[in-house]
């Protein structure tokens, strides 16, 4: 047996596989683009649920809640909470500021949605993560365009009350038909050596450029546009290379959490900073960071521009 043949042979486990084994199975017609980002998602569905409970003062339970959709479904929040002094014995003894107990609570940036905002604690045996906060994917990839706002221009006109930055931003495919994309263009024989990246699949703190993404630094406004005119440039090469850019990451630098509170109007051209902004590639054995070599004040007066 050759050893083209025996790598055929095997199955492949895109959790454990390297770049070279990846293209490998591209090639030998063990996988796609297309299943390796539906792989993505299904792992999103299974364990990037919402891992924390909160912690309340009296440890009642809490009404049922709905999140932001991810993965095609809303999170659930969960209904029991921890007293507060069960994690923090002498609390009766405490004489400091009013303690901010959790609670959930809409964001800023839509009504519709809650969060979990004051104290929290991991949840015990949860089997989650809560790992990827904003996933490529049309209808949740953006606030200011979500839903039937991102709807595919062959689906026909937006809805009434559409931004109008969003008839641009709905052109822009996502990550499954970026992937389809890929499929239909190269199928088994992309050239590996101009796209040394081809059909590997990227997260990045939310602090990088993805025009495809909502770009926010992890804070919650209601932002007139939460995705920016053009990619961070390390997010720019790697699609160039080949690269799937599929989520953004939890972003706890900002405001504490991924979701902040601040009630203001914002355009998306303001930024708040991640002390850990990195891309890292989801899959256990071919992972790459790098740090940002750019930052900018939040807060700071601006205005939108079109989409380039």
């Amino acid at each position: 047996m050759t050893e083209q043949s025996g790598a055929q042979n095997k199955p492949f486990c895109l959790e454990e596989a390297t770049i070279g084994e990846l293209h490998q199975a591209i090639k030998a017609g063990q996988t796609t683009c297309t299943a390796i980002v539906q792989h993505y998602i299904d792992r999103v569905r299974a364990f990037n649920g919402v891992c924390s409970v909160l912690v309340t003062e009296d440890g009642a339970p809490i009404p049922e809640a709905t999140g932001a959709v991810r993965a095609m479904a809303p999170l659930r929040f969960p209904t029991e909470t921890i007293k507060a002094s069960t994690i923090l014995p002498d609390l009766d003894k405490y004489k400091g500021p009013p303690l901010e107990f959790g609670r959930m609570e809409v964001t800023a940036s839509d009504p519709a949605v809650q969060q979990q905002f004051g104290m929290i604690v991991g949840k015990a045996n949860a089997g989650q993560l809560n790992a990827l906060a904003t996933l490529n994917l049309r209808g949740e990839r953006s606030v200011a365009c979500r839903g039937e706002f991102d709807r595919h221009p062959s689906e026909g006109p937006l809805p009434p009350g559409a931004p109008p930055a969003c008839e641009e931003f709905r052109k822009l495919p996502d990550a499954l038909e970026h992937a389809a994309e890929l499929d239909t263009t190269y199928g088994r024989n992309p050239d590996f050596e101009k796209m040394p990246m081809y059909g590997v699949v990227f997260s990045f703190k939310d602090p990088f450029d993805t025009k495809d993404m909502r770009t926010t630094a992890g804070g919650d406004a209601r932002y007139d546009i939460d995705f920016p005119p053009r990619d961070h440039v390390l997010v720019e090469q790697l699609r160039n290379k080949g690269a799937i850019i599929f989520a953004k990451a939890v972003c706890t630098e900002y405001n504490g959490r991924a979701a902040g509170t601040s009630p203001k109007r914002y355009c998306r051209r303001c930024w708040g900073i991640s002390a850990a902004a990195g891309a890292a590639i989801p899959s256990t054995r071919t992972t790459r960071r790098a740090p940002p070599h750019w930052a900018r004040a939040p807060g700071r007066a601006c205005r939108s521009a079109p989409i380039s």
